[in-house]
């Protein structure tokens, strides 16, 4: 590798460890949210997600044209900084340790968030089905007479 393609390379690894910092941040916030059940911010939110998944992607597409370019596309970031020139090398193996770091940080982080959100749903449905909520509830008609069965949802809430 010479020098032009490790400090390309070394460019786009800092570019993409700051991504990774920002969307680190990000997804803490949010499972700190959704811990509080924080739903107007989670659903102030989406338009930010959606923003980091798109700007993720066109990172990803962006690494992967330059070192295609670069002729480097099969190697992986350790091998990188084993063939850097020597000045390069401590940089990328840094920036390769902080990039790995922080994916790994962002697999834990969206893998907790996703149990926490399972037990919530399922405790929301435990309570959905303890009060019958989704059974049909009682219907009447203009005279006040009934005409449909079911658990009116008084009766339901009282049960619970």
């Amino acid at each position: 590798m010479d020098r032009r393609t490790a400090n390309a390379v070394v460019k786009c690894l800092e570019i993409d460890v700051d991504f990774y910092r920002e969307l680190t941040i990000f997804l803490m916030k949010k499972h700190t949210k959704i811990l509080q059940d924080d739903l107007e911010w989670l659903t102030n939110s989406l338009n930010d997600e959606q923003a980091f998944l798109m700007k993720s992607r066109s990172l990803e597409d962006k690494r992967l044209a330059l070192f295609k370019g670069l002729g480097i596309e099969d190697r992986k970031l350790r091998d990188l900084a084993a063939e850097a020139p020597e000045d390069y090398k401590p940089k990328i193996r840094m920036l390769s340790d902080q990039l790995t770091e922080l994916i790994e940080n962002i697999t834990e982080i969206n893998k907790e968030t996703t149990e926490i959100v399972k037990r919530k749903l399922d405790n929301e449905k435990a309570i959905v089905d303890q009060t019958g909520i989704v059974n049909k509830p009682e219907t009447y008609n203009r005279n006040a007479s009934k005409i449909a069965g079911g658990t009116s949802a008084a009766k339901a809430f009282r049960n619970v």
